[in-house]
């Protein structure tokens, strides 16, 4: 299993740590508790594996701040993925530039556009 890029664990600690502040019902109290939890959701993320820093960084953060306005208990890891944003869309493709139609292609199209015409006339 592949560990948590740091920028995404430092997402999951602070996300955490809001859930806890937001005295959710059902929160883990004791600092005991807490290193348990965060033990565990490292394990359940990093299992999930493919986080990327450049795509995924924010959208863990985003999750949690969404789940403490909106959850009454304290969450299960799995809902974290339910509340994850998308990845951002990749920028798109820059438009192609267009090229001049070769001599070639040019008169073969402009002789099949004549005999098209011719045939139409007839």
């Amino acid at each position: 299993m592949t560990p948590l890029p740091t920028e995404i664990y430092n997402e999951l600690v602070d996300g955490l740590s809001l859930l806890i502040g937001a005295r959710l019902a059902y929160a883990p109290q004791t600092k005991a508790k807490i290193d348990e939890t965060l033990a565990a959701w490292e394990v359940i993320l990093a299992s999930r594996g493919g986080w990327e820093v450049n795509k995924d960084k924010g959208r863990v953060i985003a999750a949690f701040v969404e789940m403490s306005a909106r959850l009454d208990t304290f969450p299960a890891p799995k809902q974290l993925f339910a509340y994850l944003p998308p990845r951002p869309s990749p920028p798109p493709l820059p438009k192609p530039k267009p090229t001049p139609c070769p001599p070639e292609i040019k008169s073969l199209l402009n002789g099949l556009f004549d005999k098209m015409s011719s045939k139409e006339k007839s």
